[in-house]
């Protein structure tokens, strides 16, 4: 089975974050999208990335209203690396990471 290589970009923002009016997760999907990229997802609510989580409440289970959110986007490295002077345009504060991948048909 023939494996083909591809780059996996995800960054990390919280869901209010904003740009110019507009929400960033939206805008950075968007500059994926105008790269050439087609496998793109956004992840709302997944918990615990950034060094400001944390219990902020002393009863359990209560968590910040503003969810954390994800925006992945998997293509080939030049047209990932031509979204990211973009994403950092967007991006007040989060985190950006890259990773090597290999992509097998289902």
């Amino acid at each position: 089975m023939n494996a083909a290589r591809a780059t996996r970009v995800r960054v990390y923002l919280r869901d209010s974050a904003s740009f110019r009016g507009r929400p960033s997760h939206a805008l950075i999907a968007e500059a994926f999208r105008e790269a050439g990229i087609e496998d793109i997802s956004v992840h709302h609510g997944i918990m615990g990335f950034d060094r400001a989580s944390g219990m902020i409440s002393g009863r359990p289970l209560r968590f910040h209203a503003d969810l954390p959110v994800v925006v992945e986007a998997v293509g080939c490295r030049e047209m990932v690396e031509a979204a990211l002077p973009r994403v950092r345009e967007v991006l007040e504060r989060g985190l950006i990471t890259l990773s090597e991948v290999e992509l097998y048909a289902p």
